[in-house]
Order: structure tokens, then C-alpha cells, then sequence
């Protein structure tokens, strides 16, 4: 049986625009309800970092945001106030500056200034593509996987907890690597960690093809990913409605080095000082009452990062590539 969100009629543009981006799924999926009572306005919509145009800002209903439907959620994942103190692998690159506007509305998300990101269409739509995209994975890789809890980085440098990095992944995989040592072959286990991206490209289908190349943006996330669960390698993979690509990373020290040292920054010299005043303050405008603690756009080794990021990217596998669900030789 299909699930239904409601829609009101009040807000027609609301009700043609998620219509539309969702196109491909049943005309049961959707319901009219004609009497609508007050508004209930998304304040935390901002332009996700594929750049898309931003969403309206009226998608309402009668007693929730369109977008906060029970039906367009992620299935498991539903951890956003274990998030609220914690820097996940999710904004590394907006901590560090990989979208310049974005590291100080993270800033005021979390000193608890607005509210944290809650979604757009892009995230809705990958959230009731995800079952989708892990189906083919399995698949195509025979590989199988478990879903893990959200993860905090459990580890002391120099007496220091880092207790402050976390991250939820789409998932973790077991399997045995054959090695053959003095004529006997051995089972040797490999752990990695799946990344799964169902790009929404506007809502527009004939744009939905595969990446034959990894954005350098998906750099921080995935090398925090592995960091954050212990992991040697990522399995990245990315689901469209013309095809799918999946992308084999491996995990460096080196990269994770230099980019902790630069969310540090962010962590320790912006947010905890920032929140600790605003939380003890009657503040009116933290951009400017805050300004001394505000970060820049970017920090000082987002040129560096991103420059290492093209490094990693040269060196990822494309695995699979398939269109129309047919596997590509290039």
C-alpha cells in the first residue's frame, strides 16, 4: 500500500513543484486536502551544495512541513539530535570552507543561533531512493551490508578526547580478500565502509546519468567516514534513474591529518567559545555581537585540502559504470 502525504491546496506552487520533482512515482502517492489552517513557514532552507535553485520556502500542510513527512525521511537514520553537539562527516566541507557561504551558516547552526539544516528536495529524494540504490549495490557487488549506529570518533591525542567528530554511514561491509601465502590460500577479512548518493539533479530526468568522476566536495565527508569508523577503504556509490556508478576510495592519514587540524579550528576557536556566549547572552544578531568569533569564509587550508581532494580523486576506481542498468566498457 502506498503511502500518502498530504498537500495543501493552499500553497498550489508547493503542491506543483513536489508533484513534479517526484514524477516518477504513482499519482496515489499524493492527496489534496482543501482546508488548511495556518502556514507553517521552513526558516532553515538554504541552497544544498550541489547548487541547486533554493527551494520555496511555503511548502506547508496542515500540521507539518511537506518535508518533514514521515514517508520522505530516512528509514533508520533519524539521529538529528545526536548531531547537535557534534561536527559530523556530513559538513566537513562546509566547516573548512568548500562552500564559502555555508561554513558561518554552520557557524550560527551550531551555536544554536537557527535552526540545523532539515532538509530540501534533494534530501527527500534521496532518502526514499536510498532502499533503491542499496538493493542494486548489493547486487552488483554481492557484497552484504550492515547498518551501523550513529558514530562518535572514540579516541584520545595528547590527552584530548575527540569526542566532538561523529558521523552516520549508509553502511558497513564485511567480506573476505583471498591471499595466497606460501602456496595456501587464506581468507583475510577487508572492512569498508558504503556512501550512497542519489543525486537529484533538479528533478529533472534526462540529466540523471551516473558521474563518471568523483566531486571533489565528496572528498571530506569520505575519508572522514573512514576515519570515524576505522575503515581501510569506501565503497562509493551513486544511484540515478538512468544507471549508476560506484567508486572505490581508499583511506589517508595524511589527508585526515591536515583536514582535522583545519575542523579543530572551526570546532574549538569559533563554535565553543561562540555557543557558550550566545547561551549565557541575550544576543540579537550573533553576526555582528559575535563578529570576533565569527570564522571566514574559508579556512586557511581549504586551498591545500581541496588541492589534495583532486589527488584522492585521481586516484579513486571507477568500478562500475552502467547505463540503463547495462555495464559500460569505459
Amino acid at each position: 500500500m502506498s503511502r500518502t502525504i498530504t498537500i495543501s491546496r493552499k500553497c498550489e506552487t508547493c503542491y506543483r513543484t513536489i508533484k513534479r520533482s517526484f514524477n516518477c512515482h504513482s499519482e496515489n502517492h499524493f492527496s489534496i486536502n482543501s482546508h488548511s489552517n495556518n502556514k507553517k513557514r521552513i526558516t532553515s532552507f538554504k541552497r544544498n551544495i550541489h547548487n541547486q535553485p533554493e527551494p520555496p520556502r511555503d511548502l506547508c500542510g496542515d500540521d507539518y512541513s511537506v518535508l518533514k513527512a514521515s514517508s520522505l525521511q530516512h528509514r533508520f537514520k533519524n539521529w538529528q539530535h545526536l548531531r547537535n553537539n557534534k561536527l559530523t562527516a556530513s559538513t566537513f566541507g562546509s566547516a573548512i570552507g568548500f562552500w564559502p557561504q555555508r561554513r558561518v551558516q554552520l557557524w550560527l547552526e551550531k551555536i544554536g543561533a537557527i535552526e540545523p539544516f532539515a532538509g530540501n528536495l534533494a534530501t527527500c529524494w534521496s532518502n526514499i531512493n536510498e532502499e533503491a540504490a542499496l538493493e542494486r549495490y548489493k547486487l552488483i557487488t554481492r557484497n552484504s551490508v550492515a547498518f551501523p549506529q550513529f558514530q562518535v570518533l572514540d579516541r584520545c591525542e595528547a590527552g584530548e578526547s575527540d569526542e566532538w567528530l561523529a558521523a552516520s554511514a549508509d553502511g558497513v561491509v564485511e567480506k573476505l580478500v583471498k591471499k595466497v601465502v606460501e602456496n595456501k590460500v587464506y581468507g583475510l577479512p577487508s572492512r569498508g565502509v558504503l556512501e550512497v548518493k542519489c543525486p537529484y539533479f533538479g528533478g529533472v530526468k534526462s540529466n540523471a546519468y551516473p558521474w563518471k568522476r568523483l566531486p571533489l566536495y565528496c572528498m571530506p565527508q569520505a575519508q572522514g567516514l573512514m576515519e570515524i569508523l576505522d575503515r581501510d577503504w569506501m565503497d562509493f556509490y551513486v544511484w540515478t534513474l538512468n544507471g549508476s556508478s560506484l567508486f572505490r576510495l581508499y583511506r589517508d592519514a595524511e589527508y585526515w591529518s591536515t583536514m582535522k587540524f583545519a575542523l579543530y579550528d572551526f570546532w574549538w576557536n569559533h563554535v565553543q567559545p561562540a555557543r557558550a556566549v550566545y547561551a549565557n547572552s541575550s544576543i540579537d544578531n550573533p553576526l555582528v555581537e559575535l563578529s570576533h568569533l565569527k570564522p571566514g569564509p574559508r579556512h586557511e587550508l581549504c586551498s591545500y585540502i581541496e588541492f589534495e581532494s583532486k589527488r584522492l580523486v585521481d586516484d579513486s576506481e571507477l568500478v562500475v559504470r552502467e547505463i540503463n542498468w547495462k555495464r559500460q566498457d569505459d
